[in-house]
């Protein structure tokens, strides 16, 4: 069957990137802050929910303002794997009152300081979340994720990956692969994704994975539609320097 083709894809600034990932490493690697990881992406033209960091219930309630009601509180905190276990996120918060309570509680769930890592974005609301990211493996070089998201993407574990060079027919087929890919169509009344635009998110971090292997983890959950396209809420990103890499050559596109 075709293999497809690696499309061109504009507004990739892969120096910015790089040299991003560079300061990043220097500085240690792990696990990196949703700021620092937004960064990135942005150097691919994958959009992002915008986060304001906050360092007070003044400067969150401010924030909140600024976005208009309903937000989300959370922590951004690397050390963090599942948020809502842990009580680090509120979410669809109406009122200046509400933010000032998920200030103080998220805070605390992180370390009790008032100055605690804690951001505010606008509250996204879709019948259906999705999960994307990249996973490096030393064997297979960095693969490709996508899967349904949320809470439920550990528990259903509706997932497909693929190696690289990712090509626009991967895209197409790994949505299309999923048990849940009715839902990004429309079922029984539910809204479609912008499919085109789900398939361009998973070729821009195929691209993305090519050229910074560095990314040991990514992981985009939940990936949300919006009224142009799709939106990645939350961010998890793990740099690692890299040693032998597995043939460049072992998927040659011809």
């Amino acid at each position: 069957r075709p293999l497809g083709s690696r499309p061109d894809l504009p507004g990739i600034d892969r120096a910015g990137a790089r040299a991003i990932v560079g300061r990043l490493l220097e500085a240690g690697g792990g696990w990196q802050t949703a700021a620092d990881a937004a960064a990135i992406l942005a150097c691919y033209d994958i959009q992002t929910t915008p986060a304001v960091d906050v360092a007070s219930k003044r400067e969150a309630v401010t924030a909140a303002h600024d976005f208009g009601y309903p937000v989300a509180v959370k922590a951004d905190d690397p050390r963090l794997v599942h948020k809502t276990e842990s009580g680090a996120v509120r979410l669809r918060l109406g009122s200046a009152h509400e933010v000032r309570e998920a200030y103080e509680a998220v805070a605390a769930a992180v370390d009790g300081d008032e100055g605690a890592s804690v951001v505010v974005q606008p509250m996204l609301e879709a019948g259906t979340e999705l999960v994307a990211g990249i996973a490096h493996d030393p064997l297979f070089g960095s693969l490709v994720m996508l899967g349904l998201g949320g809470t439920a993407t550990d528990l259903l574990g509706d997932k497909q990956f693929r190696l690289l060079p990712l090509t626009d027919a991967d895209a197409d087929e790994m949505w299309r692969s999923l048990k849940s890919a009715k839902l990004l169509t429309g079922y029984r009344g539910s809204a479609p994704v912008d499919v085109a635009a789900l398939s361009d998110l998973l070729v821009r971090l195929g691209r993305l994975a090519e050229d910074l292997p560095e990314i040991a983890e990514l992981d985009l959950n939940p990936v949300m539609p919006v009224k142009y396209g799709v939106q990645a809420v939350d961010l998890k990103l793990r740099l690692a320097e890299v040693g032998d890499e597995p043939d460049p050559i072992a998927r040659r596109l011809r």
